[in-house]
């Protein structure tokens, strides 16, 4: 019986698996996204994984080529319920390869919307509220700050600005 197979990866080490299942003949996918991180202050873009430690991969379960998987670097298990492997819906596989072509052009971002209620955090506006306004470059962020009943543009690193709200990713 043919199907597709959640396996769990060693942690980081998703597209090692991937390739090395692939150099058997196995059909696996692991979905990826661009992402927008603040890293150290600075706007970053990277490729990562949507599903951190898993990735998905077609076989036969009564061929025997589970045990190959499981032996395979980079993998950790096959993830199963009792004794049987645990099929994933090939509905869902068609779904995701299908989101995934189209966020091609689309990313998932860290990075405030133009409105955000920010927190200065440090420099001489620490403990003042900021409207975030837009990017300036790579690592600062031009604000408006409220003093003395006025609203002032001042540009900011972006390490010194913080949420007020719990919203932390978008996709754009």
């Amino acid at each position: 019986m043919k199907g597709w197979f959640l396996v769990q990866t060693k942690p980081q080490q998703e597209t090692r698996a991937l390739e090395n299942l692939q150099q058997q003949g196995v059909n696996a996918f692991c979905p990826q996204v661009f992402v927008e991180k603040l890293s150290r202050g600075k706007r970053k873009v990277s490729k990562e994984v949507l599903f951190p430690s898993y990735l998905f991969v077609e076989f036969d379960q009564e061929a025997g080529s589970a045990l190959s998987i499981n032996y395979t670097r980079g993998v950790n298990r096959i993830v199963s319920f009792g004794n049987a492997p645990s099929q994933v819906p090939d509905q869902l596989i068609c779904q995701l390869k299908e989101r995934i072509e189209q966020a091609d052009e689309s990313m998932i971002t860290e990075l405030p919307e133009k409105g955000e209620k920010m927190e200065v955090l440090d420099g001489p506006f620490r403990g003042l509220n900021a409207i975030f306004s837009q990017i300036d470059g790579d690592s600062r962020a031009i604000v408006l700050i409220t003093m003395l009943s006025q609203k002032v543009k001042a540009v900011l690193p972006l390490r010194s600005l913080g949420r007020t709200n719990s919203k932390s990713s978008r996709v754009i």
